[in-house]
């Protein structure tokens, strides 16, 4: 196939001297057309050819191989053609190039991360062996966070690639063997290869079924409409006051199903079958992650809209098979007043169409099978679908994925969260960039018309060696002290100039401060999840033998059993987590001295209590932690929020909302101070918000 010359012609539709490979390539034209324009269709690695038709009836092309593999299924509608090839391995390197805008594949498989991966693998099972999840695809999890950690290739700078399973495994089998064959106190009875398991059927829909049936789950459904940004709501409503009533059901995910595609976040927290992995992402990472779980039908031709995302995430497919397409971030220059981490949520309408337009190039076009891993950057815009040959919608079929988060801009760990609360500790306002509220997002506005290397500098994460106790932690505040210093000197030399030397250090230790406590609840959090999975499985070994009412009776819901459920055990872990962000907030408001003028006036609770308007910045709950979000709409008691990263959530209860700074008293001020709307408000938002201040001069006067 590599370096044979076709030459087609498409007047008698007769292929001129035909390669010796015609026996496994079955080339079938329906109509009349330029090949040319046909082969324009075919991912890149497959073939080069001219971009635009020829004169000439004969086409020529130069093909070559991916070099792998691979089933081509290709049909372009408009032309009335069609091409399916099986092409066979082959030896000889890719020499030909192409204009094609569809990437092979097979190009995003990144050998360097095969090779972190491999060198991971010893201290992996040993891991994996010190938390006894051997039989939980411990091992090989670790050993992929941990090749991925080393990589270095995060944020905004990062690279999208992708894994095939059957090479991931290939690394850590062979790394396995050639770890014992070096062993001198290996035994015969060593286990090596049994402790490299692959992620394929890690977690299935019968996992899921039995799941919901132990626990008290919840869940949303993400919107699936390409003209809208992307939006979830809930999957399931108590249908009455008992327990029974109020726990969500399969039934209620399967017609949640039919619609979109199934949310399970912090599944790593609630899911004991997940709780291994999400440790071994935490641990090898040496960040306070998390993981989601994306449920999705066979054949739906969008199961997400383009859209990015705040956190780095490592995708695992575990069942079924989703098409993925990646793209590089858009330009931020072009619409300085979105954040570039949240495109495509909520009202920000990121259409498929238009990434062009803003920017972006897609990197990768690919189709995750069960066990291949994808690694997309923050703020890399991706689009998804189930539309592959698993046609029929069974529950074998339904694609299942895993997506890992390293959380570093959630928890601030990058170097313009670091800038903002130094300035902010320092009492001085940023005339460089704005957003001063302690509410307002660092995302948008001025930072995105920097100069590109320097708004890249501020919103690339700090180092992973940050929170790693294994590293000299010191030495490690030292350059990120350095580098945060360097990095605000270049965005502006005034406001530099005005935080004390002292503060800059002082900020960076109390982020490392507050983000091994935040680690360390997340690894308790997990361990408490491992241990519950443990519990019910030997809860059902001894009753294992009983059957009819008895097995019934044995496994009843008690109240011992009840407060063990997800839902009370991941509450108090959230409730560390709220409180742990408590100290950093608290130092940084000392240097402002913007006390509020109501005082001593507030309740107690005030936080839970005071009226919400539309547009107030808040803390919204979210899985049972409180993350930052906006009040886009108020009705009878019931808000709607944007979340930080761009999520819309409906319908909540002001006990789930906290306000996050008392309202100021309007005493003193006169009819013609003008207030600043809030950042991030869509157009029909900041519409109701001017509204509102239409009114409240109204009545001043």
């Amino acid at each position: 196939f590599d370096g044979y010359t076709i030459q087609y012609d498409t007047t008698s539709q007769e292929m001129k001297t035909p390669p010796p490979f015609l026996s496994t390539c079955l080339v079938a034209l329906l109509a009349k057309t330029s090949w040319a324009a046909y082969m324009h269709t075919l991912p890149a690695a497959f073939v080069s050819l001219p971009c635009t038709c020829p004169s000439s009836p004969f086409v020529t092309t130069t093909c070559s191989s991916s070099g792998s593999t691979s089933t081509l299924r290709s049909r372009l509608s408009s032309g009335g053609i069609a091409m399916f090839a099986t092409v066979q391995p082959s030896t000889t390197s890719d020499t030909g190039s192409s204009d094609s805008d569809t990437i092979d594949p097979s190009s995003g498989l990144d050998q360097d991360i095969l090779s972190r991966i491999t060198s991971s693998v010893a201290s992996s099972r040993e891991w994996a062996q010190d938390f006894d999840l051997v039989s939980e695809s411990g091992a090989s999890f670790y050993a992929l966070f941990s090749g991925i950690r080393s990589s270095a290739a995060l944020g905004i700078r990062g690279k999208p690639f992708y894994l095939q399973s059957k090479e991931v495994m290939k690394v850590m089998e062979t790394a396995a063997m050639d770890g014992k064959d070096k062993d001198e106190n290996k035994n015969e009875n060593d286990s090596s290869l049994e402790e490299i398991q692959g992620f394929d059927g890690f977690f299935t829909f019968d996992d899921l079924a039995k799941a919901l049936q132990d626990d008290f789950l919840d869940a949303s459904r993400g919107s699936t409409d390409v003209r809208q940004g992307w939006k979830v709501t809930s999957v399931s409503t108590p249908r009455g006051s008992s327990f029974e009533d109020a726990r969500m059901t399969l039934e209620e995910v399967q017609t949640a199903l039919d619609k979109g595609t199934v949310i399970f976040n912090t599944a790593g927290a609630h899911i004991p079958k997940l709780a291994g992995a999400t440790l071994a992402c935490t641990d090898a990472s040496s960040l306070p992650c998390a993981v989601n779980m994306y449920v999705t039908a066979a054949g739906k031709r969008t199961s997400a809209p383009p859209h990015t995302d705040r956190q780095d995430v490592i995708v695992v497919q575990t069942q079924g098979k989703k098409h993925w397409r990646v793209y590089s971030p858009p330009d931020p220059t072009l619409k300085p007043h979105a954040d570039v981490y949240a495109r495509g949520k909520g009202d920000d309408v990121l259409s498929l169409y238009s990434l062009e337009d803003v920017g972006c190039e897609k990197l990768l076009d690919v189709t995750l099978e069960p066990g291949d891993v994808l690694f997309i950057p923050a703020a890399y815009p991706h689009t998804t679908d189930t539309v592959t040959d698993l046609v029929e919608d069974t529950p074998e079929n339904t694609s299942i994925h895993l997506t890992f988060n390293f959380d570093t801009h959630v928890w601030d760990l990058n170097y313009l969260n670091a800038r903002r609360l130094a300035l902010r500790r320092a009492g001085v306002v940023d005339s460089a960039l704005g957003q001063n509220r302690e509410e307002d997002s660092p995302y948008i506005g001025k930072v995105n018309l920097l100069p590109k290397e320097v708004r890249e500098d501020l919103f690339s994460n700090l180092p992973l060696d940050f929170l790693d106790e294994t590293r000299d932690l010191a030495a490690v505040v030292d350059s990120v002290t350095a580098e945060v210093k360097r990095i605000s000197q270049s965005v502006d030399a005034e406001t530099f100039d005005a935080v004390p030397d002292t503060v800059w250090r002082e900020t960076v230790e109390m982020l490392q401060k507050q983000g091994m406590e935040l680690l360390e609840i997340h690894r308790d959090m997990y361990l408490a999840a491992v241990e519950e999975g443990r519990e019910r499985k030997a809860e059902e070994a001894i009753t294992a033998h009983l059957s009819g009412d008895a097995l019934v009776r044995a496994r009843a819901m008690t109240p011992e059993k009840m407060q063990r459920l997800s839902l009370f055990r991941v509450q108090k872990f959230f409730e560390k987590i709220n409180e742990a962000k408590k100290p950093l907030q608290n130092w940084t408001r000392e240097g402002t001295n913007n006390e509020s003028s109501t005082g001593n006036d507030l309740p107690a609770n005030w936080e839970f209590t005071l009226p919400l308007t539309i547009g107030d910045q808040v803390e919204a709950d979210l899985g049972g932690a409180f993350f930052p979000a906006t009040v886009t709409k108020v009705v009878g008691g019931k808000y709607d929020v944007k979340f930080f990263d761009g999520d819309i959530m409906d319908g909540l209860d002001r006990s789930q909302i906290k306000l996050l700074v008392p309202p100021t008293s309007v005493a003193g001020s006169t009819a013609d101070d003008t207030e600043e709307a809030p950042p991030g408000l869509t157009p029909k938002e900041l519409k109701r918000w001017r509204k509102r201040q239409e009114k409240t001069k109204a009545k001043k006067g």
